[in-house]
Order: C-alpha cells, then sequence, then structure tokens
C-alpha cells in the first residue's frame, strides 16, 4: 500500500531509501563478506551495513538493528561464531 501511495505522489525514491530490505538480505550480505575475506570485526559489519538500512532509523536504531541480526546469526540460525572477544568480535562461519 505504501509503495502505491508512494507512486501517485512521486515520492517513489524517499520511499524505497525508507523501506527496510528483510533480515534475510542483510545476513546474506554478512555471510558473503565472511566467505569473501574469512572472518568480519563488528567495524567491517557496520561499515557493510550502516549505510544499507533504512533511512527512517536514526544511528543508534541501526547500530541496534545489526546487533540484533548478529545475535540471531550466532544464537538463533547458529551460522556464526564470535571468535575474539566481545570487544573486539571477530565473526566467522560455522
Amino acid at each position: 500500500m505504501a509503495a502505491k501511495i508512494a507512486a501517485i505522489t512521486g515520492d517513489k525514491s524517499t520511499y524505497i531509501k525508507n523501506r527496510a530490505f528483510d533480515n534475510e538480505h542483510y545476513k546474506k550480505l554478512i555471510i558473503s563478506f565472511i566467505n569473501q575475506y574469512g572472518s568480519a570485526s563488528r567495524q567491517d559489519i557496520d561499515n557493510l551495513l550502516l549505510d544499507k538500512l533504512s533511512d527512517a532509523l536514526d544511528a543508534n536504531q541501526k547500530k541496534k538493528k545489526v546487533t540484533n541480526l548478529l545475535y540471531e546469526m550466532h544464537k538463533k540460525d547458529q551460522m556464526i561464531i564470535n571468535k575474539g572477544s566481545n570487544k573486539k568480535p571477530k565473526w566467522v562461519l560455522l
């Protein structure tokens, strides 16, 4: 419905910027990064994702979104594991 309203009002680009991709999209980006480079720090993941998250989120919400994605990938999906520390995580694939 929101996409139709954006099309009618001519605000399609703003709609796309504010629309969030689903979590699976972001998880695939993280997995691709780790596959390419062997591991990923939190800074790597922030650099990868923060500018791709919805513009409707503020900076703190974006950081929390990344935290939640990493938690889900680690605990729920069991796709990644932290081989570093809590302060300096080093995410690798399981």
